[in-house]
């Protein structure tokens, strides 16, 4: 969570240094507490919407240990609960992808790395399950809000930029933005169709050697 600073409080960052220590302490076990209640809300809603479980506020807050009241301390609504939980998900995809981009030899596997990752969510049927249970189980059905969509593509894109960079484009910025966009795309269409009649493998190379052929004719 964003840390609270006297200057939040006060408007002004004229106090004295003790008189700001002495705020910060009276906050800081509050925001902890705070901390370990919204992962709690996290996990537990996580959980339930992964197993394609009942996820009303009662669920989620009895699976936390938590109340209502704590529920919507922190969350307007059961539509913002599922955003957090959507944009949870996209931090753990990101990180895993960094992962097997870093420990990758070539910028080419690198980014065949990196969109069996994100188009893995779309294909796996397992992990396809999981994710549809998530981001179809809040208001708005499939749709989750575009700023929390937006951030995602942004943080994608800064993980690809490297190995894209490395294969040769000409505008990497641009470049890695719109695989990051068209990668989502293609996983969020392969996550709401009957995945049964192809080969993973061959729909990650397909798209691979799409975008290597737009990044070496652009």
């Amino acid at each position: 969570m964003t840390k609270v600073t006297t200057e939040d409080i006060t408007g002004t960052s004229s106090m004295s240094a003790r008189a700001t220590e002495a705020v910060q302490r009276s906050l800081t076990p509050r925001q902890e507490a705070a901390s370990r209640d919204v992962d709690r809300l996290i996990k537990a809603g996580r959980d339930l919407l992964t197993a394609g479980s009942p996820a009303r506020v009662a669920d989620i807050v009895a699976a936390a240990g938590l109340s209502n009241d704590a529920f919507y301390r922190y969350f307007r609504s059961k539509g913002d609960f599922v955003d957090a939980v959507v944009e949870e998900g996209g931090h753990r995809l990101v990180d895993h992808l960094r992962r097997k981009i870093d420990a990758a030899e070539t910028p080419e596997a690198a980014l065949r790395a990196g969109a069996t990752v994100i188009l893995r969510q779309g294909i796996d049927p397992e992990i396809a399950a999981a994710t549809r249970n998530v981001v179809g189980g809040g208001a708005g059905g499939r749709s989750h809000a575009p700023k929390v969509r937006e951030e995602l593509e942004l943080t994608l894109a800064r993980v690809l930029v490297g190995p894209i960079t490395d294969l040769g484009s000409t505008d990497p910025e641009r470049d890695s933005t719109t695989t990051a966009i068209l990668l989502l795309a293609q996983m969020e269409h392969l996550l709401w169709k009957d995945t049964t009649d192809f080969d993973p493998a061959t729909e990650v190379e397909h798209i691979l050697t799409y975008i290597i052929s737009a990044l070496h004719t652009g």
